[in-house]
């Protein structure tokens, strides 16, 4: 029988972003990235994201995207970023995650996030 190892935590989050076409940036317990926003009233603009990596990635979710430039979310839920002033934390955790624990999967949830702007 042969052991499968399964990379887990910043090392797959970084694997599976950079599979996906973005170029990240780890900075400590954070990847950030540049987004295009594909809908919504501010598609076509360029944003920043960052994900504050799980240990257990992929079995828990990022806990909700940080944004900059800031530009708030008409949900609520934002608040500073420890990223910076630069940047805010919208409170928007993953729906569904164990349906789907993939990257694809987080990709649409901004998509749906930034589709509610």
């Amino acid at each position: 029988m042969t052991a499968v190892h399964l990379e887990v935590g910043a090392a797959a989050l970084v694997a599976a972003l950079t599979a996906s076409g973005y170029e990240v940036l780890q900075q400590g317990e954070f990847v950030t990235f540049a987004y295009r926003i594909e809908v919504g009233t501010r598609a076509g603009e360029e944003i920043r994201i960052g994900l504050q990596i799980p240990g257990d990635w992929p079995m828990s979710p990022p806990p909700g995207p940080h944004i900059s430039p800031p530009f708030g979310h008409p949900g609520g839920a934002v608040h500073p970023s420890p990223l910076g002033t630069d940047w805010e934390y919208w409170s928007r955790p993953a729906q569904n995650w164990p349906a789907d624990r993939t990257v694809r999967s987080y990709l649409r949830h901004l998509r749906t996030l930034f589709s509610q702007i």
